[in-house]
């Protein structure tokens, strides 16, 4: 593609550093989370994306041991956490004070399971969430587990996978977009190194609406952004 320099592992490993744990003092109100300047170039951000998940009506599930989602992950318009797909976890603010470490290790789904399945739609890959500690996946291990696999790079192959020039073009603005908001000049240069990733495939629509349910059985959910 004319003018366009994307990069691309050579492996699909996920070059992440440990996520911090998140705590109460992590969850500030969203105008306070800021880690990341704008971008200064004149490209935009990509415009509205295929990929963009609706929000579906909240069926009733055609198993009858029908797990449900925890408060703080159910799909809506008006989400409890902020958080961009983009940045770790330990990024996320909360529209409501009060959210405490607790919470975030409560189990995911009631009742608890053991193992979480989670569908980005119109996208290749399924992200796998198991269960860090104990018997069940928790609040933090799907929060986690999300932006882990969204991290993981993307090979030449994939990108050009997709349907259209104009859809590669899209994923290449992300990618651009996503690491010149970096501000130290190191990080920069090694995440602009690293090249395309999961998320960018999302073409910047990052933001974290939750997770809605399946047909598919009650391990299996579907992730909502915007």
């Amino acid at each position: 593609m004319p003018g366009k320099h994307v990069r691309f592992s050579r492996t699909l490993m996920v070059h992440s550093p440990p996520t911090p744990a998140l705590s109460l003092s992590s969850l500030s109100p969203a105008s306070s989370a800021a880690p990341l300047t704008p971008p200064s170039y004149s490209n935009g951000l990509p415009g509205p994306s295929p990929y963009v998940v609706s929000f579906p009506e909240q069926r009733k599930p055609l198993h009858s041991n029908a797990a449900r989602l925890h408060s703080l992950l159910q799909s809506s318009h008006s989400p409890t956490l902020t958080y961009d797909l983009t940045l770790p976890p330990s990024t996320i603010s909360s529209q409501h004070r009060g959210i405490s470490q607790r919470v975030l290790t409560e189990p995911a789904t009631k009742p608890p399971l053991p193992v979480v399945l989670i569908i980005v739609p119109h996208l290749p890959w399924t992200i796998t969430v198991a269960a860090s500690y104990g018997a069940y996946v928790t609040v933090l291990d799907v929060l986690d587990g999300i932006y882990r696999s969204l991290r993981s790079n993307v090979t030449s192959q994939e990108f050009h996978a997709l349907p259209s020039e104009k859809e590669m073009r899209r994923v290449s603005a992300a990618y651009e977009h996503r690491y010149r908001r970096i501000r130290g000049s190191r990080e920069y240069e090694d995440e602009k190194r690293r090249g395309v990733r999961r998320v960018d495939f999302l073409m910047g629509c990052t933001r974290f609406m939750g997770l809605s349910t399946t047909s598919r059985g009650p391990d299996v959910w579907v992730l909502n952004t915007t």
